[in-house]
């Protein structure tokens, strides 16, 4: 099941869930899941859905689109959800606040904005296909870009692209707020800007219809730096996670079977096309089906999390944005106990 949250029937909605009769014999464990939206960030827990893996796990499963990251967080914080699809770094700073969320498996493992120029950007400076990350990074000064919002995670991606190419983003090139993907489009194809920075799919429907270039596309893997990077993780609470360890578990076995049929090139169609079916049909098909082969290196080959995982958010948070975190901090906001034995035992 699968719907949206109301602002005033948060509590309400997802606080009947969690009162649900305990379990019985033969009964599936029921779970309310949040997330912001439904795109491609979530894709692996909706997979999961589509393909039944959830059921398979004795799980019955409600997706909730809250709208929002912090709102998504927030729900699973005070109890009135049991998972949060959400970003790793928002969770480590809720921690430092006192709740008890937890980071507990990746979702996605790379920065998925891309950075999208304009062909007039492409030819000033030069680019092909072929240029070396060098050569872009070097392009990167004088361009005016479009990013969704001022300190979200376009800015932050930029501003990491900036430290590494040895820029000012400050001085060296101008961001400017464009807040829906059709307007950076429009503002694109007038000249007003040199490109944008956005998750997909308004920069594929640009390199695909409009005669822009992709410029950088952190999701496969081209960012050295920014490789493996959990963006978005699974997220509980440490003290539902003790009472209820067999459910994570097997939750997280439900969600490694959608990342298998991801990565497997002769299943991965039929999780594509479950997922346009029920969430996407608005998105012509060929352009859905290139966005989600861009996608698929952008999850992770399993659910298991490393200590090497979270120096990487950490140290890009401190990097990037004016608030830093505390390595030691994110330390005690964070376990691969289940999903270790999610991976060792046979599903």
């Amino acid at each position: 099941m699968t719907k949206g949250i109301t602002r005033r029937g948060v509590g309400i909605t997802l606080g009947a869930a969690l009162a649900a009769p305990p379990r019985i014999a033969l009964a599936k464990d029921k779970l309310t899941v949040v997330m912001s939206s439904f795109d491609l960030l979530f894709w692996g827990t909706l997979t999961a859905q589509e393909l039944g893996f959830f059921g398979q796990q004795d799980l019955e499963v409600e997706l909730v689109r809250a709208g929002g990251g912090a709102r998504s967080l927030a729900t699973v914080a005070g109890g009135d959800a049991h998972f949060n699809i959400g970003a790793p770094s928002s969770a480590f700073r809720a921690r430092a606040r006192g709740s008890d969320v937890t980071l507990i498996a990746p979702a996605i493992a790379q920065y998925t904005d891309n950075v999208t120029m304009s062909e007039a950007w492409a030819r000033r400076n030069n680019l092909t296909p072929n240029s070396s990350l060098e050569e872009k990074l070097r392009a990167l000064r004088g361009m005016t870009l479009a990013v969704s919002s001022v300190g979200g995670g376009a800015d932050q991606l930029l501003r990491f692209l900036c430290k590494q190419a040895g820029l000012n983003p400050d001085r060296d090139l101008t961001m400017t707020a464009i807040p829906e993907g059709a307007g950076m489009l429009a503002a694109m194809s007038r000249g007003r800007i040199d490109g944008f920075v956005i998750p997909p799919p308004t920069g594929d429907d640009a390199i695909r219809n409009h005669g822009a270039r992709p410029m950088f596309t952190p999701g496969r893997g081209e960012i050295p730096a920014l490789n493996g990077f959990v963006y978005i993780g699974v997220i509980a609470r440490e003290s539902w996670l003790r009472r209820n360890r067999e459910v994570a578990i097997r939750f997280l076995r439900a969600h490694q079977a959608a990342l298998d049929v991801i990565h497997d090139p002769a299943r991965t169609n039929t999780a594509r096309d479950a997922i346009w079916n029920r969430y996407q049909q608005r998105t012509e098909k060929a352009l859905f089906d290139s966005i989600w082969e861009n996608a698929a290196p952008s999850y992770p080959q399993n659910v298991s999390l490393e200590s090497s995982m979270i120096d990487r958010i950490v140290a890009f948070v401190n990097e990037t944005q004016a608030e830093p975190l505390d390595r030691r901090g994110a330390e005690a906001a964070w376990t691969n106990e289940y999903a270790a034995q999610a991976l060792a035992r046979p599903a």
